[in-house]
């Protein structure tokens, strides 16, 4: 099927390259699972208390648990690709009345509006989020570990004081390559896009990876990744863990609890080092 596709969109690049990047581009953006209805919201997030804020005229909605507890540190909880704020149930089973914790489904995900999901919009959301909720810790899983990443690396938030990293990638560039590949995209359809992403993000791409970021934060940071993890490369994640550590970051390498990370081990791990 993908292939077919990237036949299709090679093919319209013959006619127009804009036109195929803009393919390229929808494609690579759109989320094909992660929606929630609100007819069949899952009761997790029925209990918590929603809101929502603005994001390019669309809504984002967020969810909020133990929010009375004010005297208690706020953790803000960031998912990733084709999921939303329901993967967080687990941990807040797990951690009780420990925090408050407050959630946010990304635009196009979970309840938020919105058609598409790029790293450049949900970097801004989660400035957005960062400044209205002021938390005191993060904790992020996959893309949204990338982005929140760079946008601590981008910005200083100074409630934040420690940041949690989930089975995250370290360069975006591996990532389009692993998608041009999926798709079979012709080398000349791949270098146009590079350079759209580029202009898009306003830098070069090269300078877009979790282990540049390193040098611009100076908060304690805990990376979790499993060696096994069968959607985002351990191996490609060496060099980031490595900054890390070089840092006196902690990282922790787990053994086949694959990409979603949801077991005991993990939740005691992020609760000693938030605590």
């Amino acid at each position: 099927m993908e292939k077919a596709v990237g036949t299709l969109v090679n093919l319209i690049s013959l006619i127009s390259v804009n036109k195929a990047v803009y393919w390229v581009h929808k494609l690579f953006s759109t989320p094909r699972k992660g929606k929630l209805s609100p007819k069949h919201l899952p009761n997790f997030l029925r209990q918590a208390k929603i809101s929502t804020f603005i994001y390019q005229d669309e809504l984002v909605y967020t969810y909020q648990w133990n929010a009375q507890a004010t005297e208690k540190p706020l953790i803000l909880l960031i998912h990733g690709w084709e999921s939303n704020s329901a993967r967080w149930e687990e941990w807040q089973t797990y951690v009780g009345t420990a925090f408050r914790l407050v959630a946010f489904d990304a635009p196009s995900l979970g309840q938020s509006k919105g058609k598409n999901l790029s790293v450049k919009n949900y970097q801004e959301v989660i400035d957005i989020a960062i400044e209205h909720f002021q938390p005191q810790g993060i904790i992020a899983h996959s893309l949204g570990a990338f982005t929140a990443f760079q946008q601590l690396s981008a910005k200083s938030y100074p409630t934040v004081q420690k940041v949690v990293l989930l089975g995250t990638f370290d360069r975006f560039e591996h990532i389009l390559a692993e998608y041009f590949i999926l798709l079979g995209y012709k080398h000349r359809l791949c270098l146009a896009y590079l350079h759209y992403i580029e202009t898009l993000l306003k830098h070069p791409l090269a300078r877009y990876s979790s282990t540049q970021a390193t040098q611009n934060i100076h908060i304690p940071v805990l990376c979790i990744h499993d060696r096994l993890d069968e959607k985002v490369s351990y191996q490609e994640a060496t060099a980031f863990h490595q900054a890390l550590q070089a840092k006196n970051n902690r990282v922790v390498s787990t053994a086949n609890l694959g990409h979603s990370l949801q077991d005991a081990v993990v939740f005691e791990t992020i609760l000693t080092f938030l605590s």
